[in-house]
């Protein structure tokens, strides 16, 4: 068996080359459903060759801050694992959810079959979910077992509260998650002075195990013939005025559109739609239209410029804040005053939860869309590389529902833009010194592979015909405006400074297809290959923080150093037929 811990987490926990448990570990989440760190303290590891013993002790952060909780952690010899927490509060605070969860990896879970145990001990037969679910499979668990290979069986114990589990997917995670305190109880709930959380997640294992597994030293990466269109690429436009050399700058990457948001009820609004089909003329790209919160009045001031710009625009949505998916009244009402000639969008500015769970009509509409992030439910390097994979699976799950409509999916950013859930806005404050839309990582290599893969994903579900990612300026951008960042404290960029996904864009640019790569250690390397009329490129990435030798094999054969923790572009030669 082996196993990852980090900061309070278990991760990749695998027999053989198989991972039975992706993450075990202790959330928070506050009142809007907001996800907060902890502070670890006094860490003490324990480990021979057979077992080991971590303690540790934490406390909250914001809302959860007087909460202190102690761990834990032991691994036997027999391949138990035994995660233990126990926690109390000095004053009262709130939360939504508190305690452990599982996740379970996306890969070789889909359709897999499990035996759940309820709290009164009735055993039911059920599986894994293939397609997305876009409810709760699993309710009312205080224990779960599943195969492990041919001849073993992996038992999951929980005590201290009643855990069910959701589809993470629907997110974009590449897990299920088995969490504590069933959604369908009220929250918030406030916890008092003298209230215990008390929790355990027992992992066992039975039966025939498959022999260890030690990686090669060299990270294979296969590169098949098989080739999909690249989609189309645009970006968020950022707020004008732009400077002459930014336009430039954007010009240059040759982008397919831009998209623009319009608060359809302020006064300047049709001045803004304006600014943006003049920015859409001078970078020579076409424009995606959203209309936010307008009513009858708005669509009527807004008629006459629609007709004047719409030979510049490929799409137009109706968003709604009281909707969570575009209604057909809304997008109808809409047609009627603009046009029912204009080619209208439906779907979500949310996440693909929504479509899931609340299929738009799309009959004799244009576009089907929605968002993504990699952070919804958590925000660290490993876990939002882990969840590029997931975009391909979410792509194809899209298709079905749009029908006859093309998928546009955006905006597509490393932070989420906002909460949809939050209850109490004014208090969901970010967790850094950055606001929360803004990552830090956007002005490094790991934001440009993350949106290597990101692209890769959807490109290979063969079903996405636009993504448009972050916005084109600024430090949720693709390079630096000319004035420089805002906070040069907690965003050090400088002016103009074109960030790392600038970089791969720029070379993108003459590119036409993606083609299909498997790596054989993906969390350690990993890469995005494209081809163009000039040759193939790709972006290699090395998530290790050693230097790594890729060996490319299939169509396109090369070994190549990696230096540790980078992104590094290659033009290549396919191998002679």
């Amino acid at each position: 068996m082996h196993l990852d811990y980090d900061s309070g987490d278990l991760r990749g926990i695998a027999v053989g080359e198989l991972e039975i448990v992706r993450r075990i570990y202790v959330v928070f989440q506050d009142r809007n459903w907001t996800a907060r760190p902890w502070s670890i303290h006094d860490e003490a590891i324990e480990a021979t060759e057979d077992s080991f013993r971590i303690t540790f002790t934490a406390h909250g952060t914001f809302d959860a801050a007087p909460f202190t909780w102690t761990a834990e952690i032991t691994g036997a010899p027999d391949g138990t694992i035994r995660y233990a927490v126990s926690g109390s509060t000095s004053v009262p605070f709130v939360r939504n959810r508190l305690g452990l969860c599982v996740l379970h990896p996306m890969a070789d879970f889909a359709g897999r079959p499990c035996t759940i145990t309820t709290p009164t001990g009735q055993r039911h037969l059920s599986v894994f979910p293939d397609a997305i679910s876009p409810h709760q499979p699993f309710l009312d668990i205080a224990a779960m077992e599943f195969p492990v290979g041919a001849d073993a069986v992996a038992r999951l114990e929980f005590t201290g509260d009643v855990f069910e589990t959701e589809d993470h997917r629907n997110w974009t995670d590449a897990s299920y998650k088995t969490y504590c305190t069933p959604i369908s109880l009220p929250f918030p709930v406030t916890v008092q002075p003298g209230d215990v959380i008390e929790q355990t997640v027992i992992l066992t294992l039975d039966g025939s195990l498959p022999p260890a597994v030690r990686p090669p030293d060299v990270v294979t990466i296969t590169v098949a013939e098989d080739g999909v269109p690249l989609p189309a690429i645009g970006t968020h436009m950022t707020d004008t005025p732009w400077t002459d050399t930014e336009i430039e700058a954007i010009a240059q990457l040759g982008l397919s559109h831009l998209m623009v948001t319009i608060n359809a009820g302020e006064p300047s609004a049709e001045q803004h739609l304006r600014e943006a089909a003049l920015l859409a003329t001078h970078l020579d790209v076409r424009l995606h239209v959203r209309l936010r919160d307008a009513g009858p009045e708005d669509y009527q001031r807004l008629h006459d410029v629609s007709r004047e710009i719409a030979h510049l625009v490929d799409s137009w949505m109706v968003v709604r804040s009281e909707e969570k998916v575009t209604s057909r009244g809304s997008l109808d009402a809409a047609r009627f005053e603009l046009g029912p000639d204009l080619p209208w969008a439906t779907g979500t500015d949310l996440y693909f939860t929504e479509v899931n769970r609340e299929p738009p009509d799309p009959t004799d509409l244009s576009w089907f869309t929605f968002s993504l992030n990699p952070q919804v439910h958590a925000f660290d390097d490993r876990t939002i590389m882990q969840n590029t994979a997931t975009q391909r699976v979410v792509a194809e799950a899209a298709k079905p529902l749009a029908g006859h409509a093309r998928i546009a999916v955006g905006p597509i950013t490393l932070r989420p833009r906002f909460n949809p859930n939050a209850t109490d806005p004014a208090s969901d404050v970010s967790s850094t010194a950055l606001p929360s839309s803004v990552d830090a990582r956007q002005r490094t290599w790991r934001g440009a592979a993350w949106t290597a893969l990101s692209l890769r994903s959807l490109a290979l579900a063969g079903s996405v015909t636009a993504a448009t990612y972050f916005e084109a300026l600024g430090w949720r951008g693709l390079r630096e405006r000319d004035a420089g960042s805002p906070d040069a404290a907690a965003f050090g960029s400088g002016p103009a400074e074109e960030f790392p996904v600038y970089r791969l864009f720029a070379g993108l640019a003459d590119q036409t297809e993606v083609l299909l790569t498997s790596s054989d250690q993906p969390e350690v390397a990993d890469a995005l290959v494209t081809q163009g009329p000039e040759g193939a490129r790709a972006w290699l990435i090395n998530l290790d923080a050693e230097s790594r030798q890729v060996l490319m094999t299939g169509i396109i054969e090369a070994s190549i150093e990696l230096p540790p923790q980078s992104m590094t572009a290659v033009d290549l030669q396919r191998s002679p037929e």
